[in-house]
């Protein structure tokens, strides 16, 4: 017995992605989180982030940091 593949909304709207706005297929965005910039930053340090100043994106949201890093898979 096979499970069919079901497309989800997020699926379709990666689909839909301008290629400027793609992730090259040869990195990954890994993303930590922390009460302030500083403990996201700490939190990518300690998953062994090269170097953690070197943030790809950023983002508060509700009191929380998020802090994103483009890696090479």
């Amino acid at each position: 017995m096979t499970t069919p593949l079901i497309t989800t909304l997020i699926d379709e709207q990666i689909a839909e992605l301008p290629e400027a706005q793609a992730m090259p297929a040869d990195r990954v965005l890994m993303l930590f989180k922390g009460p302030t910039l500083f403990d996201a930053k700490r939190a990518a340090a300690e998953a062994f982030i090269e170097n953690p100043e070197a943030i790809t994106r950023s983002w508060w949201m509700c009191g929380e940091w998020t802090v994103g890093y483009e890696v090479r898979a």
